[in-house]
């Protein structure tokens, strides 16, 4: 898991589009997550600075307000919390600009304290040092913490170190060096953002290519590479849900064995390239004939395929069965200048909860009656059900 952005790293990329989604929705997430705590530093600073310089022996609420002002600050940016996945680029970039807003307004607040405590030391005493400092460690972790939005970082630190700067220039209050030294370590900040920035994005540019490799290992690791159809594995995990599914809701499930007929002398007499020029011909049929988004179809071993049919009555998948019988039959492969006819033998069958305990029982039957189909003649269908044979015949 990707726990910084609460996103899975099995997340598949089939577009640009889906990585653009993905750098959005990480952003934000991370964004909204560093945003969270960074008022309640502000709070325990003003008072420090407080401690220091006693402002509420002046008025009570001078400490109060401020504080409670920040507060106010965390509980906004808590409650604003970043779009759901489904959200568009539009929504992302107004919740970033709001979110922007409520952080911007916050450190111009602190801005303002510390022009307000440069004002009201005039001088560089104790209370006064403490607010350089806690002002230059606000503005360098603001500067790593919201790297990812660098303009709107360079905006932030000019509003948290602007107004205190400016004040400190000010002839008559002797805190032109400490306004000499916020100034460099803006211009500092300013360009070391460039580099946080750079480095944020590389770091995502890391994360898409490494989630763009697992799911590219994943895929084919589940898909047959010569035909581009599922393979076994992928099959059981498919089939274990659907079987489970149909049984429990109790919707028709209907299954199709199918091997090729003779392959291996196919093989022998024209050679292995043909083989697999037969393989992906086939494979290539029966996508043509399933095309309804709900067939799953799979190879599973050398010449066997497998197709899975949810929510299909036993004549429907019968005669399913039987086109892609006659269909093969009358389309020979061509490779290379001939033409290699070939069959198939297709076992069917339907999920039948008071005999079979588990996907493999079901799929043993159907392919039982496969083997049946090869040993009657190939080029056939056999049903696994009774029910079905006058249907076949």
């Amino acid at each position: 898991m990707i726990t910084h952005a609460s996103i899975s790293l099995t997340d598949q990329f089939q577009a640009a589009d889906d990585a653009d989604h993905y750098r959005m929705r990480r952003t934000a997430d991370e964004f909204y997550r560093r945003s969270l705590s960074g008022s309640l530093y502000y709070a325990i600073s003003f008072s420090l600075v407080d401690s220091i310089a006693r402002y509420d022996r002046i008025s009570w609420w001078l400490l109060v307000l401020p504080v409670a002002v920040f507060i106010a600050f965390i509980w906004l940016r808590t409650l604003h919390r970043p779009p759901g996945p489904a959200a568009g680029r539009e929504d992302y970039r107004c919740w970033a600009w709001r979110h922007w807003l409520i952080i911007h307004l916050g450190l111009l607040l602190w801005g303002v304290i510390v022009a307000t405590v440069g004002w009201r030391q005039a001088g560089p005493d104790s209370a006064t040092m403490v607010v350089i400092v806690c002002t230059i460690a606000h503005a360098t972790a603001l500067s790593h913490a919201y790297a990812m939005y660098p303009a709107q970082a360079r905006l932030g630190i000019a509003a948290l170190m602007g107004p205190g700067a400016v004040m400190f220039f000010i002839p008559g209050l002797h805190l032109w060096s400490a306004g000499v030294v916020l100034s460099v370590y803006f211009i500092y900040l300013m360009g070391t953002l460039s580099q946080s920035a750079k480095l944020y994005d590389h770091q995502v540019d890391m994360e898409i290519d490494l989630i763009n490799q697992r799911a590219e290992n994943a895929r084919l690791a589940l898909t047959d590479t010569l035909t581009g159809l599922p393979n076994r594995r992928q099959y059981e995990l498919v089939m274990d849900h659907t079987w489970k599914s149909a049984v429990r809701l109790g919707a028709p499930l209907a299954l199709l064995v199918l091997d090729i007929d003779r392959f291996k002398r196919i093989n022998d007499t024209f050679g292995h390239p043909a083989g697999d020029a037969c393989l992906r011909h086939f494979a290539e049929i029966l996508r043509q004939l399933f095309s309804r988004g709900s067939d799953y179809i799979a190879r599973i071993g050398g010449e066997e395929f497998v197709i899975i049919m949810p929510d299909t009555p036993v004549t429907a998948a019968a005669t399913k069965a039987e086109a892609v019988r006659q269909t093969l039959a009358a389309s020979p492969c061509r490779h290379e200048g001939a033409e290699i006819a070939f069959t198939v033998s297709i076992g069917v069958g339907m999920v039948d909860p008071e005999v079979d305990e588990s996907p493999d029982a079901t799929f043993n039957r159907v392919d039982h009656a496969c083997y049946e189909a090869k040993r009657a003649g190939r080029n056939r269908v056999i049903a696994a059900d009774r029910a079905l044979q006058h249907v076949i015949k």
